[in-house]
């Protein structure tokens, strides 16, 4: 679970009160796993405050981000990175233009897992699901493995970025014992004992296994059953997708399509999302959850019937109503 605890940001704290602007006020927020959340608002209401803050790279001036329980707050930006991936606006971000399709997409595959240097070297199965995931798009950038990102469209960009995002490699039992230390809720020395103690519980049954082994094949088998089980109870990276208006700047037929894509992604992984969208269509067409944001405070938050009975009038006429209380004030 997701939890933002009291959370505040002003922006522009200079002693002049006239200057300051509060982007969050006192917000309480909780995103259930693989809740696929959209969130509307008029500009400086908090919205991209609020990914920023989730993803680390703001710091709030009060209150808490929890994960699961555990507070990550302070843990900066590269350290979340294995558990929040983040499609922005403009398709110039989130990819490197001087590098091919094929070598971003292969940082992203590895990203937040490992802090070793990278070796570049592709193996050919990790190309081979690359390309199946890219034909999914139906873009053409399957065949364009070796082009530079730079000199590609923004909808195509947008769409690697997207498929970079929601990347993950498998995690190896030594990352996935540091990562559910760190992000399982438990206090540290708990969670480091119940990993400990279920992994060696299972490497006494895989040693025992291995002794009577008649082949380098059932070896390497029984080697894969014992990590998966490992796999199974311990990983973590089942990651947050943060999506900043992440198809504002592509053209409707394109945007229909990454916003598809999106959803089948986010369904299939079963990813827990925020999406902040100025199109009220979308936000009601998208998500399980429809939360409203106007001048930092959360002034309307839906899911189930109760959001698939509105309709983009009714969310007109709410920020309509927000505007003139904010201004009677």
């Amino acid at each position: 679970m997701l939890e933002l605890v009291n959370v505040t940001k002003t922006f522009n704290i200079s002693g002049n009160k006239e200057d300051e602007r509060t982007a969050l006020d006192h917000i309480n927020l909780q995103i259930e796993p693989g809740e696929f959340v959209t969130i509307i608002g008029g500009n400086g209401s908090g919205k991209s405050t609020t990914l920023n803050i989730v993803a680390g790279s703001l710091i709030p001036d009060s209150g808490k981000i929890l994960l699961n329980g555990r507070d990550i707050t302070k843990i900066p930006e590269y350290k979340r990175a294995a558990y929040f991936g983040r499609v922005f606006q403009d398709p110039m971000k989130g990819t490197a233009g001087d590098m091919s399709v094929l070598e971003n997409m292969e940082v992203a595959f590895l990203r937040g897992r490992n802090h070793s240097p990278i070796k570049w070297g592709f193996k050919e199965k990790d190309k081979k699901f690359f390309i199946e995931e890219l034909k999914r798009f139906d873009l053409g950038l399957e065949d364009r493995l070796n082009q530079k990102v730079g000199v590609m469209s923004g909808g195509q960009r947008q769409a690697l970025t997207l498929l970079m995002a929601t990347m993950r490699n498998k995690p190896t039992i030594k990352m996935m014992r540091r990562d559910y230390i760190l992000f399982s809720g438990l206090p540290e020395e708990e969670a480091r004992k119940e990993f400990d103690s279920f992994y060696d519980e299972k490497k006494l049954v895989l040693d025992e296994k291995l002794k009577t082994a008649s082949s380098k094949e059932e070896k390497q088998r029984y080697k894969n059953e014992f990590e998966e089980t490992i796999r199974n109870k311990f990983d973590l990276t089942k990651q947050i997708l943060l999506l900043d208006e992440h198809t504002a700047a592509l053209d409707p037929k394109t945007a229909k399509k990454v916003l598809e894509l999106t959803d089948k992604i986010v369904r299939e992984n079963q990813m827990t999302t925020l999406m902040v969208t100025h199109n009220m269509k979308d936000a009601l067409t998208y998500g399980d959850r429809l939360i409203m944001f106007h001048l930092g405070h959360i002034i309307l938050d839906v899911k189930g019937e109760e959001k698939k009975k509105l309709a983009v009038d009714d969310l007109l006429k709410m920020f309509e109503e927000a505007d003139k209380k904010a201004e009677s004030k």
